[in-house]
């Protein structure tokens, strides 16, 4: 067994808590959540340093309020140079991944940390393919189908 323990993040966009069986809701059962959250930590209370996304999402990463990190828009992402978990994790040897909606990282410094990486945004997955690591059970054209607008 390794010495440090393995590290997931699951964070949710425009969810409040109480959809999830973990905090009270007695309709949607999650399972998969609840096994993980036993094994684990579950948050109980939280709050958010800023009301739009993106300015939360680099508190979240570098434990610093927006004033401090500089990111008051959504068209505001992790600023250069900054010392984020990513960063902290990947220098530390951890394989690292993000997949799902980014809104954070652009630059290719903070890319870099990324042993696997498939960003998936509002349309789908972005023209381009902006994937590293992944091998894909759906191919990239239905997942495109998928997100099409109807």
């Amino acid at each position: 067994m390794s010495e440090r323990p393995n590290i997931l993040v699951i964070m949710s966009d425009q969810m409040k808590a109480t959809a999830s069986h973990l905090y009270g809701n007695t309709f949607c059962e999650t399972p998969s959540m609840a096994g993980l959250a036993s094994d684990g930590v579950l948050f109980e209370h939280a709050f958010t340093p800023h009301p739009l996304c993106v300015p939360a999402r680099i508190s979240f990463w570098t434990s610093q309020f927006p004033h401090s990190h500089g990111g008051r828009r959504n068209e505001t992402l992790m600023p250069p140079g900054a010392e984020h978990a990513f960063r902290i994790w990947h220098e530390a040897g951890y394989h690292t991944g993000l997949i799902g909606k980014n809104h954070c990282f652009d630059l290719p410094e903070d890319l870099h940390c990324f042993d696997t990486w498939c960003e998936i945004a509002h349309g789908g997955i972005p023209d381009g393919s902006r994937t590293r690591g992944m091998e894909w059970f759906r191919s990239v054209e239905s997942i495109h189908a998928a997100h099409a607008t109807r």
